[in-house]
């Protein structure tokens, strides 16, 4: 990614992503559950998009936070581990290793000093979502169907992988004799899940970050009312959330409108 020079920002992206998911999700639930749930397709893969974009505005912002002169010690560790171009990443210190979105969060996380267990919540899920994700995006013929040589018109689904995993989480449309995984997440369960998945993974993420004046940044406390789960959906709820999101994470004294105004002025001064 770019680097960004003193005095500049970037346009967060990932809460966009993550309302499209939602707003899927709202979608699917008002429909039948017999019938096939486009909308559920689209709030998993968006729920990865979001993921996917948080983690490199992460990124994004411990650089600005670089900039701007914090001195916190785990910044060039979090810097390392997300970039792709970091050097001590690469062969012999050129060119760009890519990295995928999961190994991002682990490395992001062991940064900060807390490493996600790969053999728990909410990193299974994660997993889980993402490897669903590439299914759907890179789709393989691998729903595999045997026919009974004795019985022409006879035949059982021998399934995939990813489809024994989903179905212990409750997700998967049950009363089906059609195994095609496109057919089988295609509901507003497994649209819900994918959103928790990524509220979830977001808020933790956050919750990782020590306290500091990096974490004090405004973007954080504001990736906290966009990643409420998808059971806060309801306005009025939201709003609630919201505030209650603000007095436990702003600091005491700290005043956001009297910031904002000041910065506005700050600007216009520029701007003669």
């Amino acid at each position: 990614m770019r680097d960004m020079k003193q005095n500049q920002g970037f346009i967060v992206d990932s809460n966009h992503f993550y309302k499209i998911a939602l707003d899927s999700y709202e979608r699917a639930k008002k429909g039948y559950e017999r019938h096939m749930q486009d909308d559920a397709l689209v709030s998993i893969i968006f729920s990865a998009f979001s993921l996917e974009a948080f983690i490199n505005e992460l990124l994004a912002l411990a650089k600005m936070g670089k900039n701007d002169g914090l001195k916190e010690d785990f910044l060039d560790k979090l810097i390392e581990a997300i970039d792709e171009s970091s050097s001590s990443q690469t062969s012999g210190g050129k060119g760009k290793r890519w990295k995928s979105t999961l190994e991002k969060f682990m490395l992001a996380s062991e940064a900060l000093g807390s490493k996600f267990d790969k053999g728990k919540a909410p990193y299974q899920d994660f997993a889980d979502l993402f490897r669903l994700r590439d299914c759907l995006a890179h789709l393989k013929p691998e729903d595999l169907i045997e026919y009974y040589k004795d019985e022409p018109l006879a035949f059982r689904y021998l399934g995939r992988k990813l489809t024994k995993s989903l179905r212990g989480k409750g997700i998967l449309r049950e009363a089906t004799t059609i195994e095609s995984i496109t057919f089988l997440v295609s509901t507003a369960k497994a649209a819900e899940w994918a959103c928790e998945t990524a509220s979830t993974m977001v808020n933790v993420m956050l919750d990782k970050i020590p306290k500091s004046d990096f974490k004090n940044y405004g973007t954080f406390l504001a990736y906290r009312v966009f990643f409420l789960p998808p059971t806060h959906l309801n306005t009025q709820n939201s709003v609630k959330n919201a505030q209650a999101i603000f007095r436990d994470y702003v600091p005491p004294g700290r005043k956001f409108s009297e910031e904002l105004i000041q910065e506005r002025r700050e600007e216009a001064l520029r701007d003669k």
